[in-house]
């Protein structure tokens, strides 16, 4: 079957990689080259095998258990999953190519290309999970996965403070999580994510109890108000192919998780839901959206250092994604798995730019960014493009799914949902101010008149991944008429 395949492929490569770094005395030259080229080679693989099987989840997915028990693992991959693992995967091998020349003979290439193919098959776990305990095991995964690359510049003192905030608040987040389980469990009998609603038959204030504890367990990685405190940092002091890495697939693929909450649990429920739990919960997740987007946007406009604008501006975008949730709706999912793919590609191609600059902290300040246009045109353009691509400035892909999130809140017909479209065209615009800073500093004038040069393969990454939100601008219902 194509889905463990590709599982596989991914383990298989990681522990290639591994096996490569054991005899580094005798490919000490090219064991940049040869962790890159495996990294990147078994992520294309995977990637092809995605597009040749993706019809398969269109035709109405497919539902995949190696053996017959109750607390057997299920993977299930419909249209909306198998979309979000080809934005992973495509995401990933972006950023595979771009760690060829980042990394050094001095770093230790094979566990970098290890935890990075670890931590994209656990994303791909989470996304095809169909039961409680295997999207908790694969959360794991790509947890210990990401503390190890935020923490990869260990002589760095801020990576590993922003490490440790990030182990103690997701691990905290994970108990949370596992002790919502474990409530559903003893309610239900099941860990199947298609029986969730099922949690309210018996009690149902403790079924909400813990149906709460396992979306705010799962929130920490998603960043949502009040558990988005790590994620400035972490993206900030983590490698620039690491920030690239998280606020490209890491933060979506946790938004994508708590779809695989709510969507069995209020959405397409298999058994009667209360209306007043249903309006309890749509309440609370749209205060939590507003306040997530708020925080996000404020936040940013008060930084002046590229990451951690673009830091907060994930938080934003987190809180424009938890606004269509709440809507409770088919349109709603449809517009965040369509948000997940083009806020992917331009936030991933914005972090690796930044790498052209350097990877010190204080390299990717507004300050010196100025007249970089003047001095490099075409990564100054490219900053110009990647600002205007996440504001989403038509004919960017942002300005079709931030559009489809507005149009999927006026389509519940209700004056609660239209006041929230109005709060989250306001926050869009209020990123135009952030974004803007970024804009102005590139196309200043300096009066360093010497030249910037980059190397090609530290721009052709980020280029192909603006060149790819441009053409889903251009032509959305190719996309689009996959998930909808």
């Amino acid at each position: 079957m194509w889905l463990t395949d590709i599982m596989e492929i991914l383990f298989a490569g990681a522990m290639t990689c591994l096996l490569m770094d054991l005899g580094k005395q005798y490919t000490d030259k090219w064991r940049v080259y040869a962790g890159g080229i495996i990294c990147t080679a078994v992520l294309g693989v995977s990637l092809v095998d995605v597009l040749f099987n993706w019809p398969t989840g269109i035709a109405g997915g497919i539902s995949l258990r190696p053996i017959e028990s109750s607390l057997a693992s299920l993977y299930v991959v419909d249209k909306f999953a198998i979309f979000v693992i080809f934005t992973v995967l495509a995401v990933g091998t972006a950023v595979s190519f771009y760690s060829w020349r980042k990394l050094g003979l001095d770093d230790n290439v094979g566990p970098f290309f290890s935890l990075l193919l670890i931590l994209l098959l656990s994303l791909v776990g989470i996304i095809a999970a169909g039961d409680l305990l295997t999207l908790f095991l694969f959360w794991e995964g790509m947890s210990i996965a990401a503390y190890g690359l935020v923490a990869w510049q260990k002589k760095v003192a801020v990576s590993l403070e922003a490490a440790l905030k990030y182990l103690f608040l997701a691990g905290a987040g994970s108990l949370i999580a596992l002790f919502g389980i474990s409530i559903i469990y003893s309610l239900t009998g099941s860990i199947q994510l298609k029986d969730l609603p099922t949690i309210f038959q018996g009690d149902p204030r403790l079924g909400a109890f813990g149906l709460a504890l396992l979306f705010a367990g799962l929130g920490v990685e998603a960043a949502i108000f009040p558990l988005h405190t790590w994620l400035p940092d972490a993206y900030s002091a983590a490698p620039t192919a690491v920030s690239a890495t998280l606020a490209g697939v890491v933060t979506e693929t946790a938004v994508f998780a708590l779809i695989k909450i709510i969507n069995p649990t209020f959405v397409i429920p298999q058994v009667q839901v209360s209306q007043n739990l249903t309006a309890t919960f749509q309440l609370a997740l749209v205060l939590i959206a507003v306040l997530t987007m708020l925080i996000g946007n404020l936040g940013a406009l008060g930084q002046t250092n590229v990451k951690r604008i673009l830091s907060y501006s994930s938080i934003a975008h987190v809180g424009y994604m938890l606004a269509a949730l709440a809507t409770f709706s088919v349109l709603g999912i449809v517009a965040i798995i369509f948000h997940i793919w083009n806020h992917g590609l331009v936030k991933s191609s914005f972090f690796m730019l930044t790498g052209n600059k350097g990877e010190e902290y204080k390299e990717s300040e507004l300050s010196e960014l100025k007249g970089l246009f003047g001095q490099n045109r075409p990564l100054g353009g490219m900053f110009a493009l990647s600002s205007l691509g996440m504001i989403g400035v038509p004919p960017f892909g942002t300005f079709w799914s931030e559009l489809l999130i507005i149009q999927s809140l006026f389509a519940t017909n209700q004056l609660t949902f239209y006041a929230l479209a109005v709060i989250v065209v306001l926050n869009i615009a209020l990123s135009v101010g952030y974004y803007s800073k970024i804009i102005t500093a590139v196309s200043q004038h300096s009066d360093q008149s010497e030249k910037m040069k980059t190397s090609w393969r530290l721009t052709i990454s980020p280029l192909v991944l603006i060149l790819l939100s441009l053409l889903t601008g251009f032509v959305p219902w190719l996309l689009l008429g996959r998930i909808s």
